[in-house]
């Protein structure tokens, strides 16, 4: 015979403010197949549970977006978290491939006579190149890529063989305007073809056509010819020219006026209110909302926070009032390149509804963040690298300082008593011991229920206080714990009652000193200790 009873689930505790109740039961298994049976007047007790827990233990376990702070008094704060990161600037800004008009160069009457007579010459061209920089047609000033080709291709009527230089001036890499040579052969058939592709990574262009324009730039061609040739004057070079796979390190210029955060709501849940039920009286002395913002774009942003809420389901929100608009985003100067500034407000109950909001028990913080650069229009001071963003963090403290009265808090676990045989058993006592170190009463109840949760029976008579409050000084501060003990018996007759349990529901009740009417402080010291054991009186047999 199995019996799973009170298998170790962590004993909610909800302190003064919003720590709402322990509920801990150990799971381990005590198997009654393996007593003797030839034992007279067996009585078996069996240690169940020994748990201490502290305020962490209690509240924030296995959760990664909730912390507690502890200051110097040991006086502690329930933290949550919640960050929202914007588009970073290269997938913001993508640059499209840049095909060139086609040009076509030929060979002026001087040029062929010189030609046929030195059996060489050398012709210069030049070609303006408008930039395309895609959607919302940011105006580029200088642009620096960490990676992309210049592709060139070259047809040729030309019967000689000989080379293309092709140069950009304003395209330099540490300092170096970019030039490349592309050769070509004639082998006796035209047109002459070649192609070529050229790495422009680390390069940095210059788009202003010194200083009055933007989004544009000079490329020059210079073709020598060689050879003992015929050239006509209706003889071209053809050049196709294409930037591709760019990908930008730094723009300087006018981006636009962009949306960095298009993903609208995010959320935070208030984990420590998400098992409340009922009507409970709640309050937290000194709630508040920080909200940090983060921005490496050099860029005048505008940003607002037009949703900012605490949330019931299905349909209860709870605006917080209070949030600037539009909230202060520092942007870097050219001289803060590469750096992230940083500006940030907090709400509380000075400037903002936030303790009426937090002591209705939202069960999530909602926020919605907007921004968008150049509210005011086109300037070219616009700076960004491509690792650029904004990035706002949201935190909730939750000071555990205030009160708590018939807040009622609820928890499963999983329970089989189908295996359980009620026929060698006189009797199962259960010995609940408590010490608690917390400044909050605590009325528990443990209800075995079947998988459709309908009740069959419980284990503690109602109205019993459990976990009394630890005995304070006129401070507020606990000096000492309560212990108390507290019995209960099952027949067989119960035991046979509970072979459909599936589980059993933890309810607690829970409220602060004097009834919930004086605030009180939680301090990283305080522990509560419990100890569930069990003692089994089995029939005789010989």
């Amino acid at each position: 015979m199995k019996t799973g009873i009170l298998k170790n689930r962590k004993l909610l505790i909800v302190a003064a403010i919003i720590l709402s109740v322990i509920q801990s039961c150990v799971k381990d298994n005590f198997n009654l197949n393996k007593l003797s049976k030839t034992e007279w007047d067996p009585n078996i007790a069996v240690p169940l549970v020994y748990s201490s827990l502290s305020v962490k233990d209690l509240l924030i376990k296995n959760n990664a977006t909730t912390s507690i702070t502890v200051d110097d008094s040991n006086f502690c704060t329930l933290v949550y978290k919640s960050s929202l990161l914007s588009i970073r600037a290269d997938s913001l800004i993508q640059l499209p491939d840049q095909p060139f008009p086609t040009y076509s160069g030929s060979l002026t009457p001087a040029q062929i006579t010189i030609l046929s007579a030195a059996h060489t010459v050398t012709a210069s061209y030049s070609q303006t190149v408008t930039f395309n920089t895609g959607s919302n047609n940011p105006l580029i000033d200088s642009v620096g890529f960490n990676n992309g080709n210049l592709n060139i291709s070259l047809n040729s009527d030309f019967t000689y063989s000989g080379q293309l230089v092709i140069t950009i001036p304003t395209a330099k890499k540490n300092g170096v305007p970019f030039s490349q040579t592309l050769p070509f052969t004639y082998s006796g058939t035209t047109p002459v073809i070649a192609a070529a592709s050229y790495n422009l990574a680390g390069y940095k262009v210059d788009m202003t056509m010194g200083g009055t324009t933007s989004n544009q730039f000079v490329v020059n061609y210079t073709m020598t010819l060689n050879g003992a040739g015929t050239a006509l004057p209706t003889d071209q070079m053809t050049l196709n020219g294409s930037m591709g796979s760019l990908k930008f390190d730094k723009i300087f210029g006018y981006i636009g006026q962009l949306t960095l955060f298009p993903k609208g709501l995010d959320t935070i849940a208030i984990t420590i209110f998400k098992n409340s039920l009922g009507t409970g009286s709640f309050s937290i002395a000194n709630p508040s909302v920080k909200i940090t913002i983060l921005n490496s774009y050099g860029v005048p942003i505008q940003g607002n926070i037009p949703t900012l809420e605490g949330y019931n389901p299905p349909a209860t929100n709870f605006p917080i009032t209070g949030v600037p608009s539009p909230v202060p985003i520092l942007s870097p100067n050219f001289s803060q390149i590469g750096q992230t500034l940083a500006d940030s407000f907090s709400l509380d109950k000075s400037n903002s509804n936030i303790a009426t909001v937090v002591n209705n028990d939202p069960k999530f913080l909602i926020s919605n963040v907007t921004a968008m650069t150049n509210p005011g229009g086109p300037t070219h001071t616009n700076f960004v690298l491509d690792s650029s963003h904004c990035k706002v963090n949201i935190e909730a403290d939750l000071p555990l300082y205030g009160t708590a009265s018939n807040f009622s808090l609820i928890d499963t676990a999983q329970l089989s008593m189908a295996s359980v045989n009620t026929n060698n058993i006189q009797w199962a006592l259960f010995r609940i011991y408590t010490s608690n170190g917390f400044p909050m009463d605590v009325n528990v109840q443990a209800y075995f229920v079947d998988s459709l949760y309908k009740k069959l029976d419980s284990l503690i008579i109602p109205n019993q206080l459990i976990l009394k409050s630890g005995v304070l000084n006129a401070a507020g501060m606990v000096i000492a714990p309560t212990v108390n003990i507290y019995n209960t018996t099952l027949t067989p007759q119960r035991l046979a009652n509970l072979k459909t349990t599936k589980y059993m529901l933890i309810k607690s009740v829970e409220a602060t000193t004097n009834n919930g009417t004086t605030n009180v402080k939680i301090y990283s010291t305080y522990k509560i200790d419990v100890k569930i054991g069990m003692e089994v009186k089995l029939k005789t047999t010989i």
